[in-house]
């Protein structure tokens, strides 16, 4: 085994006195540092101790097993033990390194500067000044060939090492492929299994000393975009629209990746649009220009984007929208021109990390306000106050209010949407005509449906929410999907169809959320965004086109009363707090005895629709209001809304399958005799035509 493998266990089993004999282990042993990258972990909260000792030495045992040379093995240990001090030591060691002008923050230069100072206190018969020199140097290109891949580093920086083969005519080839396998596979060996043959490549072309393997921009921006690519977006298109066609762009951004080397971009930016990525990255050109910038890092921002929730790695939702929203305030237009408007509480700056300003990181720096209140949006997920931190950050940041800005919990929402197959079955096989419409197509099973079931129609999906129109477009490039998305405004469809009119335009489960939360003449839950939203949607269609609604119903008689046993400790706490809460009327009750309440049955039901979705969903379930009218009451509205010409072909109401199912364990309900009752009907399923 491996002498520094040893030294390792050694130490992990308690016997710290050979920190004396080992100075990397020393450093990367005692320190208070974390540094890790968040790409690679799945929680926060999991992160090791000693992430950095742990990693090591598991670069060491990958190394241990490989067959290799004795000379080379030994040389790749030391570089290995050597390469992540930078990373690490106490804070008085680290003060001494800064003092010595050693550049901590590119782990790769300050680990090659801390490994040569401690060679020079070696006595003179204890040094091979010739080998020290080699693992200088693969110290300080260490990782650099995988990042070359990653399209971070320019190949200019490897140069050194094609130099180094040129010059002493060794074959390194061997060395060199082992080396960075033992990196890319301690990370991950599904890593390593995806890059070993691009590795192979680069490594051949160091070996055979060639110096002339630079990327274009194209080329390196792609592969910064690589996860974003598996999530389904279309490099090519997006880069043509946002820097092809934008004058200047190429240009500006071909001259400032020329001469700079990139940290954590991916890790940092990749859940960003490109159109983002786009803005961050000219954003930081401006920043920096009239310095020579030749390490930009984006460390400081991964690590301010994530936080723990709930024990898995979240990106901060909070942070990230003030961002968007920053970002969306300027165009790329404006950017190049060196023209945008002041922001109060978020500023992209660059910040030096070295005397001189050659290494900067970027990072978004929020006003004490801005940060106070994710602070506080933060602790009040832990508690009823979410809710209410969620509105304050709305109105400060003027945040979108649509329902699908369920932050953390918004793509389980939009997967439980998607699960919901067979009811929009049925809304398929009522659709007709060439052109259909999915108001609010959430995770797009609709969209799917319709294209499937009616192959030579045009079909698009409308929404407000940027978000979800983003996250469908990707879903559309992953799965070559034959459907449409765009943003817009069911309050104004006529803005957004054309002059042929539409067949088909389905509202699934989105008009009690447009009657939530569109405040109309001042006012939400006002039945006239149902209203105007149905007579702009009428006015679309063509002869014989259809409107086809499923949504929340009430119950009617409505005076009838029903009295809810609630069945888990947490019940009745959580009731009182929803009556406080609810925003779409007021809720009287009254005990009927413990843990037992007697309400009016649409108030009920309006409780059990948010019990069911449980406190993941309750910030905004309290917002909603899910049934608005009674089947008699929809039928007239409908007429007095659309007029003679709209004919109600089906009108069917029924109690959704799962929701009794969901609540067994949680409620018994009564009647006033306290017989036991079924839920009522739930929900409505409404078909108009234009005649």
């Amino acid at each position: 085994m491996l002498s520094s493998l040893n030294a390792i266990s050694s130490l992990k089993s308690g016997h710290t006195l050979l920190l004396r004999e080992y100075p990397w282990l020393k450093y990367l042993s005692l320190t208070k540092e974390k540094n890790v990258n968040l790409e690679q972990v799945e929680s926060l909260g999991s992160i090791a101790e000693n992430p950095v000792l742990d990693y090591v030495e598991q670069t060491l045992k990958i190394l241990n097993s490989l067959a290799l040379k004795e000379e080379e093995k030994r040389i790749i240990e030391e570089v290995l033990v050597w390469s992540e001090t930078a990373k690490c030591g106490l804070p008085h060691q680290r003060r001494e390194w800064l003092e010595k002008g050693f550049q901590l923050a590119i782990h790769n230069i300050g680990s090659a500067q801390i490994y040569a100072d401690e060679m020079e206190k070696l006595p003179a018969w204890k040094r091979n000044r010739e080998r020290e020199e080699l693992v200088y140097l693969l110290i300080l290109t260490h990782g650099l060939a995988g990042q070359y891949i990653r399209g971070e580093v320019r190949y200019t920086s490897i140069i050194p090492l094609a130099q180094r083969v040129t010059e002493s005519k060794e074959n390194m080839k061997d060395l060199l492929f082992a080396l960075n396998r033992c990196i890319v596979e301690g990370v991950a060996k599904e890593i390593w299994k995806s890059a070993e043959g691009e590795m192979e490549q680069v490594i051949g072309w160091i070996s055979a000393g060639e110096t002339d393997r630079e990327q274009s921009l194209e080329e390196r921006m792609g592969r910064l975009r690589t996860k974003a690519s598996h999530s389904g977006e279309d490099f090519s298109a997006v880069y043509q629209t946002y820097i092809k066609e934008i004058p200047h762009a190429e240009d500006r951004l071909s001259a400032f990746f020329k001469d700079v080397d990139l940290w954590y971009v991916e890790a940092a930016l990749h859940d960003f649009t490109f159109e983002e990525f786009v803005k961050i990255f000219l954003l930081s050109e401006s920043q920096t220009r009239g310095y020579i910038v030749k390490q930009l890092s984006f460390e400081l921002m991964m690590k301010e984007l994530y936080y723990d929730y709930k024990g898995k790695k979240t990106v901060n939702i909070y942070k990230k929208r003030i961002i968007e929203s920053f970002l969306a305030e300027r165009s790329i237009e404006d950017i190049l021109a060196g023209s945008w408007p002041a922001n109060a509480h978020v500023q992209l700056s660059a910040v030096p990390l070295h005397p001189g300003n050659e290494m900067m990181a970027v990072r978004f720096a929020f006003s004490s306000a801005g940060e106070k209140l994710i602070e506080f949006c933060q602790e009040a997920e832990k508690s009823p106050l979410y809710d209410r931190a969620i509105v304050l950050l709305y109105d400060l940041f003027r945040f979108r209010k649509d329902a699908y800005d369920r932050l953390n919990n918004e793509q389980t929402y939009l997967n439980d949407m998607n699960s919901s197959h067979d009811f929009k079955k049925k809304i398929s096989d009522y659709a007709v005509g060439r052109t259909m419409i999915d108001i609010g197509p959430g995770g797009g099973v609709m969209l799917d449906l319709l294209t499937r079931h009616h192959p030579e129609a045009r079909v698009i999906g409308i929404d407000i929410a940027v978000n979800v129109v983003e996250e469908l477009k990707r879903k559309k490039q992953r799965e070559n999907a034959a459907w449409e998305v765009m943003q817009g405004d069911a309050l104004k469809l006529e803005q957004n169809v054309w002059e042929q009119g539409v067949d088909t335009i389905v509202f699934s489960s989105i008009l009690h959320e447009m009657f939530s939360y569109i405040p109309y003449n001042g006012r939400k839950f006002n039945h006239e965004v149902i209203a105007e939203t149905l007579r702009s949607s009428f006015r679309t269609l063509s002869s014989k086109g259809r409107i086809i609604i499923r949504d929340g119903i009430m119950s009617e008689p409505e005076n009838q009363e029903r009295i809810i046993r609630l069945l888990e400790p947490d019940g009745f706490p959580f009731f009182e707090r929803y009556v406080q809460d609810f925003k779409g009327r007021q809720i009287d009750y009254r005990g009927a005895g413990k843990d037992t309440i007697l309400l009016n049955i649409n108030d009920a039901m309006e409780f059990l629709y948010t019990y069911t979705w449980g406190e993941e969903a309750y910030p905004h379930e309290v917002q909603e209001q899910f049934g608005y009218f009674t089947p008699s009451g929809f039928r007239q509205f409908i007429a007095e809304t659309l007029g003679s010409e709209a004919e109600i072909l089906v009108f069917e109401h029924y109690l959704q399958e799962g929701y009794e199912e969901h609540l067994l364990k949680k409620i018994e309900i009564f009647d006033n005799g306290m017989n036991r009752v079924s839920l009522p009907d739930s929900t409505c399923f409404i078909v108009i035509e234009k005649k």
